[in-house]
């Protein structure tokens, strides 16, 4: 026997590697989505339960099995994340659970874009594209399915759901109901869908709020204006908040500009990302932020001061140029 066999080794097996260390997340057990949801998203929800014919809609697209026919199209088509399926992501998607405290809804991948959604109110389930798994690293796709799972907690999803499906849902509801449907959404449409935009700022911070670091969050919208597998590299997240506080600064200076960015807005189902980027990062350095992770929920904040549309009456922020529902200008304050 050779001298170097009774030299004990020093090397570890694979299995007892340590592992490389997980940031430690706090549990935010018991956080109420009033706690982080965004003034603009309770504004807007208001305005559209205000909305003429709102509620029989909402009553109609619940009764006509929509939601239904969505859920069983999705978990037809794509793969059910669990336990031994996608272990990995699981794991993210739990702790995601865990940490927002919410119920483990289901979750779905499918062929597609880079992209991600949630529907299903009485039965909530989450999407991610393979487009989008494609792109993230690890800590973005968690704080994609952390904003996903913001949108449950806020109680978005019926609503989101109506969004996506509206236009068939209006022809079918028009012909049932000799027009009077079509005539109803026609006006529902537009204030859904500037609710839909507003929304999403609710969720980045619940986002925010799943991974607790707001680097991941950046990234992952830079990566949705203009990421590719290929320059991933070159990709500065720093450079892109630059480029989202000299957006937001360069066009509020002149009405004009103002108006631009409103229509540009209005036929998207989000806000642009520098915008979603820089509302986020500003949260990020809020004491609200800095309270909630302590523990400490702030009570529901007071609507913000509003203006009325002099056509419809529904109620925007004083920043806000025009309404959203029909495009009449608002009162300058």
């Amino acid at each position: 026997m050779s001298d170097s066999a009774l030299v004990p080794s020093t090397e570890v097996p694979l299995n007892d590697a340590p592992l490389i260390p997980k940031p430690t997340r706090v549990p935010l057990k018991g956080l109420p989505s009033s706690a982080f949801q965004h003034p603009l998203d309770r504004q807007a929800t208001e305005n559209l339960k205000k909305i003429k014919g709102f509620d029989w809609l909402v009553g109609k697209f619940i009764e006509y099995g929509f939601e239904r026919i969505d859920y069983i199209t999705h978990i037809g088509d794509g793969i059910r994340v669990g336990p031994r399926q996608m272990a990995m992501h699981y794991q993210m998607f739990r702790e995601c659970c865990d940490v927002l405290d919410v119920a483990e809804p289901e979750l779905y991948v499918m062929q597609g874009d880079v992209n991600a959604y949630t529907s299903g109110h009485n039965h909530p389930f989450i999407i991610l594209q393979t487009g989008l798994l494609e792109l993230m690293d690890d800590d973005e796709v968690m704080a994609v399915i952390a904003h996903e799972l913001g949108h449950i907690k806020c109680g978005h999803v019926l609503y989101k759901t109506m969004a996506r499906g509206l236009k068939p849902f209006i022809e079918v509801a028009g012909k049932a109901t000799l027009g009077f449907g079509s005539i109803v959404g026609a006006g529902i449409e537009a204030g859904l869908s500037a609710w839909d935009r507003r929304s999403e700022l609710s969720a980045d911070r619940a986002a925010l709020l799943g991974v607790q670091n707001v680097q991941p969050c950046i990234k992952m919208l830079m990566k949705l204006a203009g990421g590719t597998t290929r320059h991933v590299q070159g990709l500065d997240s720093e450079q892109f908040l630059n480029q989202a506080r000299a957006y937001k600064e360069g066009l509020d200076q002149k009405t004009s500009d103002r108006f631009y960015r409103f229509m540009a807005n209005m036929g998207s189902t989000h806000p642009f990302p520098v915008e979603r980027a820089r509302a986020l990062d500003e949260w990020a350095g809020s004491p609200e932020y800095s309270e909630i992770l302590s523990g400490k929920w702030p009570r529901p904040l007071p609507l913000v001061k509003t203006k009325s549309c002099p056509t419809c009456a529904l109620q925007y922020p004083l920043s806000e140029l025009f309404c959203a529902a029909d495009g009449t200008p608002l009162p300058v304050h």
